[in-house]
């Protein structure tokens, strides 16, 4: 879809009166270009006051008037699968690919705010996880995590790869935008480990925004960190980890786009697989 069939889109979502009128009366200020939509929240970092509008799932904001943005786009994390057979582990979920935004002039008018969910786990013994859903606004995506593979199959690519499984199945690479071409714009991805051999060599680590997954049966990727919901750093879109042994998956806690942990057995199956974190959009702008 190109950018202005986005806008286009976006210009349909409208407010009520009602709605506008209960977020003038929620602001703990007002300016003259206010937006309304999300969780609305305040505070102040280093002498300046920010305005944030928080989106936990897909919804809409509207621009009275021009005024510059800063926001952060992060997709949801990829579902891990189960282990299947007498042994084996399925390679961690890779996180959503996560988008960085400052100074970024926004005209009045609606705009979509999309939060993708995290994936799901593997549906039955030989079912992958699912890739996460896709998070965007202002024509900026940040793509779903790739889903943790089956045992002998590939990671899937995502905004970060799923990690490979065992027997020594191939990482998921990141297919995250990196708006290199726009001023102010980085999209942050990274590709999965590699599944080790069979038995007991471990599944790769999923890809995250700050760093790559590491191979048999090791960490996932690093998240990174961002400061513009409340002021304070918190890490968002960590790859889900690389197992071996007896090992059930983690879930990728909510609104932080992480990836699901990999499973594991040495037993039989394992049907103990997991979901990726769903993703999340912070919009903040100054207002003193």
């Amino acid at each position: 879809m190109t950018k202005s069939a986005t806008r286009e889109a976006a210009d349909k979502v409208t407010f009520t009166q009602t709605e506008v009128n209960s977020a003038i009366a929620a602001s703990v200020t007002t300016i003259p270009s206010f937006a309304v939509g999300g969780t609305v929240s305040e505070y102040v970092s280093s002498g300046t006051t920010y305005r944030v509008h928080t989106f936990l799932a897909t919804s809409k904001i509207a621009f009275t008037g021009s005024i510059a943005c800063d926001y952060m786009i992060v997709g949801g994390g990829g579902g891990s699968a189960p282990a299947e057979g007498s042994a084996g582990s399925t390679g961690g979920g890779g996180a959503g690919g996560m988008v960085v935004a400052t100074s970024q002039t926004i005209t009045s008018g609606n705009y979509a705010v999309v939060v993708g969910a995290g994936g799901a786990a593997g549906a039955s013994i030989y079912a992958a996880g699912a890739n996460g859903g896709n998070s965007s606004f202002n024509a900026h995506t940040g793509t779903g995590g790739g889903g943790g593979p089956d045992y002998g199959t590939d990671g899937a690519a995502g905004g970060s790869g799923a990690g490979g499984s065992e027997n020594q199945t191939t990482a998921g690479a990141s297919n995250q935008a990196s708006y290199s071409g726009v001023t102010n714009v980085s999209g942050f991805g990274n590709g999965g480990g590699s599944g080790g051999s069979y038995p007991n060599g471990g599944s790769g680590g999923g890809g995250g925004a700050g760093g790559a997954g590491t191979g048999s049966g090791g960490a996932g990727g690093a998240g990174k960190t961002n400061a513009f919901r409340t002021g304070s750093n918190v890490t968002y879109a960590a790859g889900g980890t690389g197992v071996e042994g007896n090992i059930n998956g983690v879930a990728g806690a909510a609104n932080t786009g992480n990836g699901a942990g990999g499973v594991s057995t040495s037993s039989g199956h394992n049907n103990n697989a997991a979901a990726g974190g769903s993703g999340i959009v912070v919009i903040r702008y100054a207002i003193s």
